[in-house]
């Protein structure tokens, strides 16, 4: 029973922290042109340049990303590959739907670009998680007294 309530509090925690992420991103596509442009002059990231921009479209990105994939493990749903393209495919669906109604906001635009980067964010991201806790996975069952009967990211 432990361990199914468990799954409940990981699945209902990161699914909640997936959908808070979602609402601080719809957030900051509702703030005009002049309102981002005097947010992202901050000295903390000022060095970046004329990156800056797609910079903060990485980090959103990948971070939702990691927060999906981590809902989907949270539910106890397995490290399958599958999963990786359905949290890619989820996050660059958002995305498009971001650059959608971010082209309503006075001064902004929705761009190709902008949603091109966020879906290789993404991708990435929920690519890297993966490779890391399948080798994380496995590197556990080839402990003494375990089984390395197959890779649980190829099922």
């Amino acid at each position: 029973m432990s361990s199914r309530r468990n799954r409940w509090v990981l699945g209902l925690g990161f699914s909640g922290a997936s959908a808070g992420w979602m609402g601080l991103i719809f957030y900051f596509s509702t703030l005009t042109g002049a309102e981002v442009s005097q947010s992202l002059e901050s000295g903390a990231i000022a060095w970046v340049g004329e990156l800056r921009s797609y910079a903060g479209h990485i980090v959103l990105y990948a971070v939702l990303a990691a927060l999906i994939q981590a809902s989907i493990w949270g539910w106890n749903l397995g490290f399958h590959v599958r999963w990786v393209i359905i949290t890619a495919l989820l996050s660059s669906l958002f995305a498009i739907t971001d650059e959608y109604h971010q082209s309503f906001v006075i001064g902004r635009s929705a761009t190709v670009m902008d949603g091109l980067v966020d879906s290789v964010a993404a991708t990435a991201s929920a690519a890297l998680l993966w490779f890391l806790a399948t080798r994380i996975v496995m590197g556990r069952r080839s402990l003494p007294g375990t089984s390395r009967t197959s890779n649980p990211g190829t099922e």
